[in-house]
């Protein structure tokens, strides 16, 4: 499996965090595992957290896109990792630098969930109103 970080000489400008998610991807299968089992042994590896996972069937030229959260010294580090379409390779993009469209929303969809998990069990229940009286 290759990856770009480390081939395309983008490692010095790329955070630590990506670059230690783009060698735990290496030493996965990504053909025995699949895109969902490689991502998510590698996050085990350098103790990242998947937010999301999508299969794009060819829309800008990926097949698979995982948001993923990978903390560092001073904040978390949100990254994809995008399979190509007709490619076995995965990608890690910072989010920043990702011309992906989901991209533009990792930050978000990781508030929500932030904000989810702090609010106790049983709260989170949507209510519905009553029958109106007239």
């Amino acid at each position: 499996m290759e990856t770009s970080l480390l081939e395309t000489g983008e490692a010095p400008a790329a955070p630590l965090e990506l670059v230690e998610l783009e060698l735990a991807l290496n030493h996965q299968d990504c053909v025995a595992l699949g895109f969902e089992g490689t991502v998510n042994h590698a996050l085990e590896q350098v103790r990242g957290t998947l937010l999301f996972q999508m299969r794009l069937d060819g829309v800008d030229d990926c097949d698979w896109v995982a948001a993923v959260a990978l903390e560092s010294m001073e904040s978390l580090v949100f990254a994809l990792v995008v399979q190509h379409t007709d490619s076995e390779s995965l990608r890690v993009e910072s989010i920043e630098a990702s011309e992906l469209p989901v991209a533009r929303i990792v930050n978000a969809y990781a508030g929500l969930m932030a904000t989810l998990d702090r609010i106790p069990d049983g709260e989170a229940a949507i209510q519905t109103p009553g029958p109106m009286s007239s």
